[in-house]
């Protein structure tokens, strides 16, 4: 993994610069902020339900490809919030996208023992085993934001 917040390799890079270009050359890109692209975002969100519904109730390969166009739209929510924090916090675009993945990527593995644990072995653990894995571990994440909180 590389450092948090380091901007990724070529499978994201295209599309960072991409935004930043959008950013630097577009009038409406360049105006927006993140309270102005709220409703976009609850929007985009939206739309990629009603597109998931349709291709649950037929999957079709129109309706597949509907849920991946939604999910483009709401990865720009995404990009576009990165993109406008890397530019409150002077960062290079990329490096809130990065921070973004990685923190993904860590929650996946963390919320996931039983998956990815040094115990894990080849077969699936039982659904009742993760479902009480993730409350403990939810459980514990909320205690130790709480003794952050009143640490401070």
């Amino acid at each position: 993994m590389d450092e948090p917040g380091t901007p990724r390799g070529p499978v994201t890079q295209p599309v960072v610069e991409a935004m930043a270009t959008l950013r630097r050359r577009c009038p409406w890109s360049s105006r927006q902020d993140h309270r102005s692209l709220e409703k976009y975002a609850r929007e985009e969100t939206d739309e990629l339900i009603e597109a998931l519904e349709e291709f649950n109730a037929s999957p079709t390969p129109d309706h597949r490809a509907a849920v991946v166009e939604e999910l483009g739209d709401v990865f720009y929510q995404v990009l576009f919030h990165s993109a406008l924090l890397d530019e409150s916090g002077g960062h290079d675009y990329g490096h809130s996208l990065g921070a973004i993945i990685d923190g993904l990527e860590e929650k996946l593995i963390r919320r996931h023992p039983l998956a990815f644990g040094d115990d894990a072995g080849d077969e699936m653990a039982s659904l009742e085993d993760v479902e009480r894995e993730y409350r403990r571990i939810k459980a514990d994440e909320k205690s130790a934001r709480h003794r952050e909180e009143d640490d401070r």
